[in-house]
């Protein structure tokens, strides 16, 4: 999942839920590495978006690799949107109590990632850092699209980072834009989630070259 160079873009169509089709189809006339999709569950979040049947058809009119973070409480929800077979699926740390879910997941051929809230502990992560694909750092509080970023996030980003085997890649989340990418890629971010600063322009590709270029810098 790694490349040397550029910083790796997933593209968040939160913002777009009530013009989906026509958002999913605009990244797919872009260099974005993948497709993200927000599933919220109503319980974990306030929010309720993006459920099964909605996913499915994005799964069908992307042709972008799908990156499905979930939000959501319930592990057998995660089981259900593993039937999907999207790329990479992200669940959060905060919902596990032990590997059993991390290896499910693999087991079927899908790239894990494990998320985690901007006020939890880099601790409870710890024990799985180097039994999944990718960390997925919130640098918003979950639910809601359009936040401000959170700097203070980088330095768990930081504080990780030495912990981290192989392939492992490190991505953000939240009110990520032209101004702060070069910030996460400092840190160690591999990849950003990007979504109302490139879903609220009129050319996407504009925005996600913007996101894309540079060389790691540290």
């Amino acid at each position: 999942m790694k490349e040397d160079g550029k910083m790796k873009v997933s593209i968040s169509v939160l913002g777009c839920y009530d013009n989906l089709e026509e958002s999913v189809k605009k990244v797919n006339n872009t260099s974005a590495n993948y497709l993200h999709v927000d599933v919220m569950d109503g319980k974990f979040v306030l929010n309720r978006k993006f459920p099964y049947e909605i996913v499915e058809i994005v799964k069908e009119i992307s042709v972008k690799p799908l990156d499905v973070h979930l939000m959501v409480e319930s592990i057998d929800t995660v089981k259900k949107y593993a039937e999907l077979k999207p790329e990479i699926l992200t669940f959060h740390i905060e919902i596990i109590k032990d590997d059993e879910i991390i290896n499910y997941v693999k087991s079927l051929g899908i790239k894990v990632g494990l998320a985690i809230n901007p006020e939890t502990s880099i601790s409870k992560i710890m024990p799985y850092v180097n039994s999944v694909d990718l960390i997925l750092f919130m640098s918003v509080n979950p639910g809601l699209g359009g936040q401000s970023f959170k700097p203070e996030v980088l330095e768990k980003v930081k504080a990780l980072k030495p912990y981290l085997k192989g392939d492992v890649v490190i991505s953000i989340d939240g009110g990520i834009n032209d101004k702060n990418v070069k910030v996460c890629k400092e840190a160690g971010c591999d990849m950003v989630v990007s979504g109302s600063f490139v879903t609220n322009s009129e050319d996407y590709e504009e925005k996600i070259k913007k996101l894309s270029i540079g060389k790691r810098t540290c």
